[in-house]
């Protein structure tokens, strides 16, 4: 018995931390059934204990017992109980990671808060019309290859890890390919290239992929017939536009990724005003 309470509990509070994750909702309406327990001034709510008790209910054959309902409650205590201590310790501003946490669940929120639920054609046609050289196919195009030849399955890994994680820290692009690029020929000129010109020193798929990239893009592993390739777009002139039909989904994707991060500007505008900032030099 003392086993199966120790293994249900141990489960318990995993489901409890995946469902309600570092901070629970604190967003409560009238939709609430009511309070069950209060920790240290503190509810749990009884919508709550639903929650969590459909969680365990998926992955149980048979009916909750009345017992395992009780340690379902234990359980969201002690994870209040373990927040509220958190708290105490400033873990928010000490931990890294749980600092990213919330930080990350804020601009979730963020974004979440200013979606926009629908967007009609009028206001896709109007933002297409303002950004046209955003779709347009590139004429020119001024770009570096960071080529990596097929090896054993282990090593590319190992080697394609290596250069997502320095690129995504910043490194600078040259620096990665000297240190860990493979050479190949023919090598592209360091210069704009007419998008023709292009397609005598790549394959057609990673030319098709780079008419599709904005300067300062860099893409992640391209397959192809010899190895892996990283494109890193540095520069383009624009060329011939793409009629809006052919674009409309790629068109409405970037409406909706811009109004994103415009709601997330807007967002830390308010937070700064109604912050007390206070540089040192």
């Amino acid at each position: 018995m003392r086993k199966t309470f120790l293994l249900l509990s141990g489960l318990l509070i995993g489901i409890v931390f995946i469902f309600f994750g570092v901070l629970p909702d604190s967003k409560k309406n009238s939709a609430n059934k009511g309070v069950v327990v209060i920790v240290n001034d503190h509810p749990i709510y009884q919508s709550d204990w639903d929650l969590a008790l459909e969680a365990l209910m998926m992955n149980k054959r048979n009916q909750i017992t009345d017992e395992e309902k009780i340690i379902v409650l234990e359980r969201l205590i002690d994870e209040q109980l373990l927040l509220q201590r958190g708290l105490e310790l400033d873990l928010p501003q000490t931990e890294g990671m749980v600092r990213k946490t919330i930080v990350s669940e804020m601009l979730d929120k963020i974004i979440i808060e200013g979606i926009v639920s629908e967007v009609n054609d009028e206001k896709l046609v109007d933002f297409y019309s303002k950004n046209i050289e955003f779709f347009s196919r590139p004429s020119e195009v001024h770009i570096k290859r960071l080529f990596i030849e097929y090896g054993t399955e282990e090593e590319d890994e190992q080697r394609l890890d290596e250069v997502r994680g320095l690129l995504i820290a910043g490194e600078e692009f040259d620096v990665v390919k000297e240190k860990l690029g493979d050479p190949i020929i023919p090598v592209i000129p360091n210069v704009l290239l007419p998008i023709k010109k292009l397609k005598d020193y790549l394959e057609p798929a990673l030319v098709e992929i780079i008419e599709t990239l904005q300067p300062g893009q860099i893409t992640t592993e391209i397959e192809s017939t010899t190895g892996y390739s990283f494109i890193y777009m540095l520069s383009s002139i624009s060329g011939e536009g793409i009629p809006f039909n052919d674009v409309k989904e790629q068109v409405k994707i970037e409406y909706l990724r811009r109004n994103d991060e415009e709601s997330v500007d807007q967002y830390m505008v308010w937070l700064k005003k109604r912050a007390k900032i206070k540089y040192f030099e």
